[in-house]
């Protein structure tokens, strides 16, 4: 995943693969784990990358926490963990992914979006009393906040102000225990 996030599916080859692996460049090798070749290993790579960011569903699971505080860090903090746990996967697709299969695509879409914001809006349902607060669009604003941040982190490897995870998390709590109130939750 690190060599297609880096150089793309189409500008790693098959060589520089079976290098990466320990394997000899161009015997072959990479044929005899995968038939299919480069695109089988494509699809085998994803499905490690995804099976190990379905463990939002257990964190998830510990909620609710019975303190709105909490529940906000812990959200935060697994956030920004998981972001870096998944940032080959997510390079690859931010360079790949309009190239990609539909079907492959519609699946990296489901599990890396739909799946975990669903669980977000699910767990924001239960913290709102109106139903006049479009939880869609405020998971949005949520995670994605935190995305632009790691994002920023990460492609520079500092942030305006020099805040650190720390005093990001505690201003995104703050920041959103107040809308959360605003909002009636």
């Amino acid at each position: 995943m690190e060599l297609f996030a880096e150089r793309g599916f189409g500008g790693t080859s098959v060589g520089e693969i079976e290098r990466a692996a320990g394997l000899a460049p161009r015997s072959g090798a990479l044929y005899q784990h995968f038939k299919g070749g480069k695109q089988e290993l494509l699809r085998a790579a994803i499905e490690h990358e995804l099976r190990a960011i379905d463990e939002l569903g257990s964190m998830m699971d510990m909620l609710p926490l019975g303190d709105l505080r909490a529940e906000m860090v812990l959200l935060a903090r697994w956030n920004l963990g998981s972001l870096e746990r998944r940032s080959a996967l997510a390079a690859f697709v931010r360079r790949d992914g309009a190239r990609l299969p539909p079907e492959l695509r519609d699946l990296l879409y489901d599990r890396l979006v739909g799946q975990p914001y669903e669980q977000v809006v699910t767990w924001l349902r239960g913290r709102f009393a109106r139903d006049s607060v479009d939880l869609h669009a405020f998971a949005l604003v949520l995670v994605e906040s935190i995305s632009a941040y790691h994002s920023l982190r990460r492609t520079f490897d500092r942030t305006p102000g020099e805040v650190d995870d720390e005093r990001f998390i505690a201003a995104w709590v703050e920041t959103a225990l107040a809308t959360a109130e605003r909002l009636g939750g």
